[in-house]
């Protein structure tokens, strides 16, 4: 422990980001290949397969958007390592479960228990947020942000060899000892957390326990916004292979490659945007038109895809939608910590994450039905209109922003 004590908090940071990495890595191994390993384990006809591949994919999802602010109260008032270790155990036990179980419904309840029991990203983000001096929080989000991308870019490439030299059982194996792994590292390594405002935070008034007494209308709009943003961005995942296909007549190289394009962008800008923000904000520089103007030429890049048909100018396309994504989630944690006491981040930053899920569970759902019903022109045409939605809600609700913390 003595080592750890003696490391910066940038040092401390870097090994997050390491471990956050590998373990999104591991969780993203099996997300491609649900359906070739339920056909695996019994004989299920094709309508079934998809529905326990879409039921278990979803599961955490549904789960940690309940569960994700329950784990960040506690992280504020028992300290954020405690939470990081308890998340990686989580993630421990239910890789191992699913491992031990061939059937498939109980690995979709092991796929629920792993999002209620997980909430990683918000014990990461709120350790990280501790550590770091104030001026960097949008450079520490941002950073994190890119570690999100990059794991779930080599995960499913990591599935993929696992399970075509080991079979798909190896893939759960592999996660499950990584995820051990990394549990004994953060134990060791990883700095705790000085819990300055524990005190405030266990005195608070019945009342204040109530979650909508403190929310109050920047904060209801910043969460409103990120679930607009997310679930534009996941309107097209349920069909985007189809889409490649059918539409611009790709193969299923070109389906990787155009997917990972975005997350590649994210995981390369997210860092600068959120340094960019930060001095922003330092220099009280309106970013409310920042964003704004991110969210309308998100929008403006949805309409091009309606109308592009060639591979190449799709890759472009995505290319830049990836330099936008890499702002906004990050700044709009940014701004949500920002109004919010610092004894409240980790439920506040538990609230962005429910409402980042949330979000994708829309986009997923609503995705496939306007596709099925409207083609793929409308399905980007909806998402560009989502996108000036937001746009709009955070140019009239997110300004100017007022600080909760000195309420």
């Amino acid at each position: 422990m003595a080592y750890v004590l003696k490391t910066n908090w940038k040092t401390q940071l870097n090994l997050m980001w390491l471990g956050q990495t590998i373990l999104i890595a591991m969780l993203a191994m099996s997300l491609p290949y649900w359906p070739l390993y339920i056909s695996q384990l019994g004989d299920y006809t094709p309508q079934q397969i998809r529905f326990w591949s879409a039921a278990i994919y979803i599961a955490p999802f549904v789960s940690s958007t309940f569960s994700s602010p329950v784990w960040g109260k506690l992280g504020d008032k028992y300290g954020y390592k405690p939470m990081v270790i308890r998340a990686c155990l989580g993630l421990f036990i239910t890789q191992t479960l699913i491992l031990l179980f061939s059937n498939v419904f109980m690995i979709f309840l092991f796929r629920l228990l792993q999002g209620v029991l997980a909430g990683f990203i918000v014990a990461a983000q709120s350790w990280a947020l501790a550590i770091s001096p104030d001026h960097e929080r949008g450079a520490t989000i941002g950073k994190l942000q890119s570690a999100t991308a990059v794991g779930n870019l080599i995960g499913p490439l990591l599935g993929g060899i696992i399970a075509t030299y080991g079979g798909y059982h190896s893939i759960f194996s592999s996660s499950s000892v990584i995820c051990a792994a990394i549990t004994v590292l953060f134990l060791f390594f990883l700095q705790n957390t000085d819990n300055k405002n524990k005190t405030q935070a266990d005195t608070e008034t019945s009342s204040g326990m109530n979650t909508l007494s403190y929310l109050q209308r920047q904060i209801l709009s910043i969460l409103f916004v990120i679930i607009i943003i997310q679930l534009a961005r996941a309107m097209i995942t349920p069909v985007f292979s189809l889409f490649v296909t059918e539409q611009l007549g790709g193969t299923d190289i070109t389906v990787g490659v155009l997917y990972a394009a975005t997350g590649l962008m994210i995981f390369i800008t997210a860092p600068s945007w959120g340094r960019f923000f930060d001095h922003f904000i330092q220099q009280n520089q309106p970013i409310h038109l920042v964003v704004t103007l991110l969210l309308f030429i998100c929008a403006g890049l949805q309409v091009l895809h309606a109308y592009a048909y060639t591979a190449t100018s799709i890759f472009v396309l995505r290319l830049l939608w990836g330099v936008c994504l890499g702002a906004l989630l990050p700044v709009m944690l940014r701004l949500l910590v920002d109004n919010a006491s610092q004894h409240k981040h980790g439920f506040y930053l538990g609230l962005g994450n429910s409402a980042t899920k949330f979000g994708n569970l829309l986009g997923i759902i609503t995705g496939a039905l306007i596709e099925a019903n409207f083609g793929y022109a409308n399905s980007f045409l909806a998402t560009a209109l989502l996108y000036v939605v937001a746009g709009i809600a955070f140019l009239l609700n997110i300004n100017p922003l007022k600080k909760l913390t000195n309420e």
